[in-house]
This record gives C-alpha cells, sequence and structure tokens, in this order.
C-alpha cells in the first residue's frame, strides 16, 4: 500500500469533490454506482469501496463505510481529507414509533451518540446535529418524491444484539427519538469537528423495540424493503446534488 494513501478508503488527499454518499454495505455502494453515469471504481480495500460518478451532471463520489461507528468514522475522516465538504448518509434502520413502518423513510434531525465512539471525538456532552442545509435538502428532495417520510433524532447504537448492560433504546424513544440506527452520531459529530456539512436520510426495515422486547413484530417485507432503500437513494442523490452551502 502506498504511504499517501488514506486510511481505510485508500483514496489520495484532495482527490475527490465535494459532494460524498455514504453507505454501510459495500454491495449497496456497487449498485449505487451502477445507478449514476459514469460510475467507475476508484478503490476496494476491507469494507470502503469507493466510487466516482455523475448524477444530474453533478460529480458525485460514493463510499461504503461498514457495520459500527468505529469502522465509519475513519472513513468519514478519511473522505474529509480526500476532499468531501457534503457528506450524507443512505442506510437502514429500526423504527421507535408505532406509526414508522417498513419501507418509511426517516431523516436524522439529530443523533444520540450510544456508539460508544462519538464521544472520544467530541465531549459527551456536545449535540450529535444534522446539518441544517442538507437536512433541508432531504426534506425538499423527499417532498417532491412524494414518499412516506419522518423527520427527528434517530439513536445511534453500537450494540446490534443485547447485551448483559441495559440498553437506552426505550428510554430515548420516550424522550422522542424516531428510529435506531449504528452511525449517525459519528458521522454528525465528525462533520462538525472538521467543519463540513453532514446529514442522513434511512430505510425504515422493521420495528427495534419490537424485537428488543421479544414482541409480535412486523414481518419485513425483503422486496418492500429493497425498494424503499432504492426510492431513498433517489431522495438521498437529489438532496445531495441540490444542496448548496
Amino acid at each position: 500500500m502506498s504511504s499517501n494513501l488514506l486510511p481505510g478508503i485508500h483514496l489520495l488527499e484532495n482527490s475527490i469533490p465535494p459532494k460524498v454518499l455514504v453507505c454501510g454495505d459495500p454491495f449497496r455502494a456497487e449498485f449505487i454506482a451502477s445507478q449514476i453515469t459514469d460510475g467507475k471504481n476508484l478503490a476496494k480495500n476491507r469494507e470502503f469501496w469507493s466510487y466516482s460518478g455523475l448524477y444530474k451532471g453533478i460529480p458525485v463520489t460514493v463510499t461504503s463505510h461498514g457495520v459500527g461507528a468505529s469502522g465509519a468514522v475513519m472513513a468519514f475522516i478519511s473522505l474529509i481529507k480526500a476532499g468531501a465538504k457534503e457528506i450524507v448518509r443512505l442506510g437502514t434502520c429500526g423504527s421507535l414509533k408505532p406509526s414508522i413502518k417498513t419501507g418509511d423513510m426517516v431523516i436524522a434531525t439529530a443523533a444520540a451518540k450510544d456508539d460508544g465512539v462519538s464521544h472520544m471525538y467530541a465531549p459527551a456532552t456536545f449535540p450529535a446535529v444534522a446539518d441544517f442545509d442538507v437536512t433541508l435538502s432531504l426534506i425538499q428532495s423527499a417532498q417532491k418524491s412524494n414518499n412516506t417520510f419522518h423527520k427527528g433524532v434517530v439513536v445511534s447504537d453500537g450494540a446490534f444484539y443485547g447485551g448483559m448492560m441495559p440498553s437506552h433504546m426505550e428510554l430515548h424513544a420516550r424522550a422522542g427519538a424516531i428510529a435506531v440506527e449504528q452511525e449517525m452520531a459519528a458521522l454528525f459529530t465528525v462533520a462538525s469537528v472538521y467543519g463540513v456539512h453532514a446529514g442522513g436520510i434511512l430505510s425504515v426495515d422493521g420495528n427495534a423495540l419490537a424485537v428488543q422486547q421479544c414482541a409480535e413484530a412486523e414481518t419485513p417485507d425483503p422486496i418492500l424493503l429493497q425498494e424503499s432503500v432504492e426510492r431513498t437513494l433517489l431522495v438521498a442523490l437529489d438532496g445531495l446534488v441540490g444542496c448548496t452551502v
């Protein structure tokens, strides 16, 4: 590996355009690249796969960051060093509200920092908040798409499976959080620390509290979820290229 390549993503500093779409799954990044114009692979290293191309004539980079905040933070910071100025995370989430169903979209306005990493990059009391301009662009894009979407605080929880320690998920839900995922708080925190603009939009894949409480859960429909992810992708891309900051 060349010593000039950035950690994780294996791209050079100042080598990508400012608008970047990130997602967890490298195969989803590959799919996104197939949906944009002139999509081509830039680098593949572990879970970090990067592609470049044009969306509506505007250069964009697509990078996967894997599962969990620790590796994702490395990807986010490396992408910023590579030239990212506006970052939108496209992902999936579990609903924390009965009214938010599989196939709906969630636009994160802020994130609770239960990921185990964000507090290492800024004080625990520092909020993980989405950029206003990026979030507004995502909301406007979702409104134009006529898809069902919700906006609000999400929880970034580092533990996919429950452990010996009690989860704060139910408390966050009672406080008003609407969904749970794993990396949004890390993105918002790093973006604030490094002075870039970040937002996020998620596809709902089920009810997280029902699963946690071993209650009768909504059965995910894989076809519905895939269609939702593809619709959410278009909203995310439109929001990313339509944002001016």
